[in-house]
């Protein structure tokens, strides 16, 4: 005998994802000081030639929905030079009850120069995600952070006709707030986006950040090195910060911008050649 289950009951509530990852370096060799892994995320710690600190962050279950809650968080201080990245697109399915949360929270302190580089969040139509980043750096420290997002799979011929996005950011040096940003999309997409005062009909944005005490000395060459890009991008500054955003029609082409523009903006601020993180390249 099967028990009868009304259509009208909701539906049964399924175990979701609660993970984290934390990894922290210090001192002028970017030693490691701190990690912690809980399913099902997990950080990659892969050797780069010269020496170089690269972490990557990943999640084991392929992507998020119905509520899962990721959060990861990266530390840098007294001297360490620092990337981390993920090991691949982020994937944020169709969701029945709930938002998928994706947390991360960067602190730089001491002389560190830390990047974040995650590759990209891939919304499909029915998802829901709320993300939120949170920065906290001192006024000797450099921090250069990205995160971009992908309406829908257009390889597929995908349209995003309900689908809920609040991205938040929050930037904190020396204590004081100094950047606050939230982008908030909900409800049909596809007709959103062809809005000029939203997206334009872009299908992929980009935000970027460079926060420096001399950041602002870069205004005019980063705003030459985005006029080489074909996306639309632009650049704007803040006392010890730089924000960059791009647009653009075709995620791929987005991204070749992107990689193009980290490739000569790092290799400014290093005084020579900084490769990409490798993962980027899989």
């Amino acid at each position: 005998m099967y028990a009868a289950i009304s259509r009208s009951e909701p539906p049964i509530k399924l175990q979701r994802l609660k993970g984290a990852a934390k990894v922290s370096f210090a001192g002028p060799d970017s030693r490691l000081t701190d990690l912690y892994q809980a399913n099902p995320c997990r950080v990659l710690l892969p050797r780069r030639p010269g020496g170089r600190v690269e972490a990557v962050l990943l999640n084991t279950a392929g992507g998020i929905t119905d509520g899962d809650q990721l959060n990861y968080a990266v530390g840098a201080t007294d001297g360490a030079v620092v990337t981390a990245t993920t090991q691949a697109s982020e994937k944020v399915y169709r969701s029945r009850c709930g938002d998928s949360q994706v947390g991360c929270q960067l602190n730089v302190s001491g002389g560190a120069f830390l990047e974040w580089l995650p590759q990209e969040t891939i919304l499909f139509d029915g998802a829901a995600l709320a993300r939120k980043t949170d920065i906290v750096i001192d006024g000797d420290s450099e921090l250069i952070a990205l995160d971009w997002l992908v309406l829908g799979r257009l390889a597929s011929g995908e349209h995003l006709t309900n689908a809920t996005v609040h991205d938040r950011w929050r930037v904190r040096r020396e204590g004081e707030l100094i950047w606050a940003d939230d982008f908030r999309l909900r409800g049909n997409i596809e007709d959103l986006r062809q809005r000029p005062s939203l997206l334009d009909g872009a299908k992929a944005m980009a935000t970027l950040i460079y926060v420096a005490a001399n950041a602002s000395d870069h205004l005019e060459p980063v705003r030459d090195l985005l006029q080489q890009t074909s996306s639309r991008a632009g650049v704007s500054t803040r006392p010890g910060l730089l924000i960059c955003r791009f647009l653009g029609h075709e995620p791929m082409a987005l991204r070749r911008d992107v990689e193009k523009f980290l490739l000569a903006f790092r290799a400014t601020l290093r005084n020579g050649t900084c490769p990409l993180p490798r993962v980027w390249a899989c």
